[in-house]
């Protein structure tokens, strides 16, 4: 009788375990969804958000980085469907005609150029902006083993260079790449003036390599996928408790890849590089003491 039984027994703790581990997997996975969900809206047509927030990706964390959003509960953030009722889509916004990025410098130390123009821009614009405050935002998924400083971004914007910037995902500076996780740059670039200068806008993002893993060849290559242009518009005429922000997706063509060759160490000099680094350490802690003792 038990050993009838026990397959019984097996079969009934097994169904229990898978219950509880789908079960337990379910908020995460709604979560995500949800996320993906929105960003692949936004990506449709457009998105809204109430003018108290300030950066279009800290809503899409997860999404943009890989990670969980620890700051910001992604359940808090409002419907974007309720928030952009009575919201006209079709304004004569300006519409992107070509868009262009390169990578510029040498070294570990460089920066992603971009080169933005917009068709329409003569007359359109200039009604679009009298009623109308706009800035180009452009979100830029780093990959793996390459970060942007926040503080140094805070001087551009102190200078009046970007309107805002924010750093999402890993910030910490000093980890290796293989220590690391990814992370994205949202850019916040006044549009108004671009309307003196035949609405081409050209902005500078600098970006610093982090220390890549050992290569025999020297160099770790990383290469940046096509970056998100939204236009973030509002009325100016609004009221504080019913302003809404409006981020038009720009429907940018895929820019073509850009790659960085990132300097290594080759793992065949590791015996000779410790070796050496070992006998100057030694060298130096010996000149030490010896000073110290002939001082004293």
């Amino acid at each position: 009788m038990a050993v009838r039984i026990r397959p019984c027994l097996l079969a009934v703790a097994f169904f229990a375990a898978a219950w509880v581990s789908g079960a337990s997997s379910v908020p995460q996975q709604v979560l995500f969804n949800s996320c993906s969900e929105k960003v692949d809206n936004s990506q449709k047509s457009f998105n809204c958000m109430p003018c108290s927030r300030t950066y279009v990706a800290d809503a899409y964390l997860d999404a943009l980085t890989g990670q969980l959003a620890q700051h910001r509960d992604l359940t808090e953030v409002p419907e974007t469907a309720d928030l952009c009722k009575g919201l006209d889509d079709d304004l004569d916004v300006p519409v992107l005609s070509e868009v262009h990025r390169q990578l510029v410098g040498e070294g570990s130390h460089r920066r992603l150029v971009y080169s933005v123009k917009f068709g329409n821009c003569e007359d359109d614009a200039v009604k679009f902006l009298d009623g109308y405050a706009a800035n180009l935002v452009i979100i830029e998924k780093l990959p793996s083993g390459v970060f942007a400083d926040p503080f140094e971004l805070q001087h551009f914007v102190e200078r009046k260079v970007f309107l805002d910037v924010a750093v999402f995902g890993d910030t910490n500076l000093e980890l290796p790449s293989a220590l690391s996780n990814r992370s994205a740059v949202e850019i916040h670039f006044d549009f108004k003036p671009s309307t003196t200068m035949d609405c081409n806008l050209v902005v500078e993002l600098p970006l610093h390599a982090r220390y890549p893993p050992l290569d025999s060849s020297g160099y770790a290559t990383v290469e940046f996928g096509s970056p998100d242009l939204l236009l973030h518009y509002r009325k100016k005429d609004t009221h504080p408790d019913s302003c809404i922000w409006v981020s038009k997706n720009l429907d940018a063509e895929p820019v073509d890849k850009a790659v960085w060759r990132v300097p290594c160490g080759n793992g065949a000099h590791a015996g000779f590089v410790s070796s050496l680094t070992f006998i100057s350490a030694l060298v130096c802690s010996m000149s030490v003491v010896l000073a110290a003792s002939l001082i004293s």
